[in-house]
């Protein structure tokens, strides 16, 4: 009796951590964060290099809300480290990281363009690349980056492939250890024994469905797996939108068993 508590406990901890799982696997909680100048009143310019100028063109906006200015700020430690800026030194990295924010920053529709996904930094860097390759963009962004492109399409190479292959390994995971165990305990006939520390309430909401589940899984391994292949047909910004694609489905996995 004592083994059938105990598997009921450990149930009760898998539905307890889904949404913790996802937001572990959806990164953008965990790196944004917002500069001290921001907090400051500083501009998002201060920090910038010489060279991180505004080209302009008819997306560059004048003025550009605070809001915009938080989402746009909130990505720069993170950008830094996927481009790999060492501390305090100022070399081809650091310029192509602080030249990248500061074209973002002074244009609001890519702003809302890359906080609708849920790896901001990666689809972001992966835009960069692209935008360096002169294939999106307007032509004065792809001026402007053009020079760091390497860098830009290396790092977004990396973390996609990365990133990707981490994500699959954990739906693996989930759909081989955990959702079997989801299903065991779910077992309307099963007995829940005397411990008082588990009851029928406790377990897993009534409207799981395994087969719906197994399904959302298929379609995020193959969002994935797309995104792979893009990588290898130097389509870096469609695959990072592949990746965002696998996440929400994930994540919305997640939301639904819990309502």
């Amino acid at each position: 009796m004592a083994k059938v508590a105990a598997g009921k406990i450990k149930i009760i901890a898998i539905i307890a951590s889904l949404a913790a799982l996802a937001l572990v696997l959806s990164p953008t909680f965990s790196l944004l964060q917002v500069p001290d100048s921001t907090a400051a009143g500083g501009s998002p310019a201060d920090s910038f290099s010489d060279e991180a100028i505004f080209k302009p063109d008819d997306t560059v906006a004048e003025e550009v809300s605070e809001a915009d200015l938080a989402t746009c700020n909130s990505l720069n430690n993170s950008l830094d480290a996927i481009l790999e800026v060492r501390n305090d030194t100022v070399d081809d990295r650091k310029i192509a990281a602080d030249l990248l924010l500061a074209e973002f920053c002074s244009r609001p529709t890519l702003i809302h363009e890359i906080a609708s996904t849920d790896y901001q930094s990666l689809t972001l860097v992966a835009y960069a690349c692209d935008a360096s390759a002169g294939k999106i963009g307007t032509d004065a962004m792809q001026e402007a980056l053009e020079r760091h492109y390497r860098i830009y399409c290396d790092s977004a190479r990396e973390l996609i492939l990365s990133e990707s292959n981490e994500f699959l390994a954990s739906v693996e995971e989930f759909r081989t250890v955990y959702l079997p165990l989801l299903e065991s305990g779910f077992a309307e006939d099963e007995d829940f024994g005397e411990d008082p520390e588990v009851t029928e309430e406790e377990t897993a909401p009534s409207n799981f469905n395994a087969t719906r589940a197994r399904e959302t899984l298929d379609r995020v391994e193959e969002s994935l797996e797309e995104s792979i292949d893009l990588v290898y047909e130097f389509e870096y910004y469609a695959a990072a939108k592949s990746f965002d694609n696998a996440s929400k489905m994930f994540i919305a996995l997640f939301a639904e068993e819990e309502t």
